[in-house]
């Protein structure tokens, strides 16, 4: 993974929220959730729009609101889904969750 793939992924995230669900998010490290820009029926648009265009599936295990906290994290998520799944346990099990 590199800087610019997540600056890539982030730069479509952001053309996501503002051409598709008609929000404009100041920055990729904006709280999404705290600001109410990703309400429920948001967040079930934003796994639709991230499976088709990034080609990636999200993991029931990958259902965590910290994943989907700002776009900087759902970028680092698309980029781990789309290098061989979880490559890092620390992200995708940062709640402490055993192993499946």
């Amino acid at each position: 993974m590199t800087d610019n793939d997540q600056k890539t992924i982030q730069t479509r995230l952001s053309a996501l929220f503002s051409e598709v669900l008609h929000v404009d998010v100041p920055s990729p490290d904006t709280d999404l959730f705290d600001t109410g820009i990703l309400d429920s029926q948001r967040f079930v648009e934003l796994l639709l729009f991230i499976e088709q265009n990034f080609e990636t599936h999200i993991d029931v295990q990958d259902f965590e609101i910290e994943n989907f906290r700002c776009i900087e994290k759902i970028a680092t998520l698309i980029l781990q889904r789309n290098n061989g799944g979880r490559q890092d346990p620390r992200s995708s099990r940062a709640s402490g969750m055993s192993s499946d």
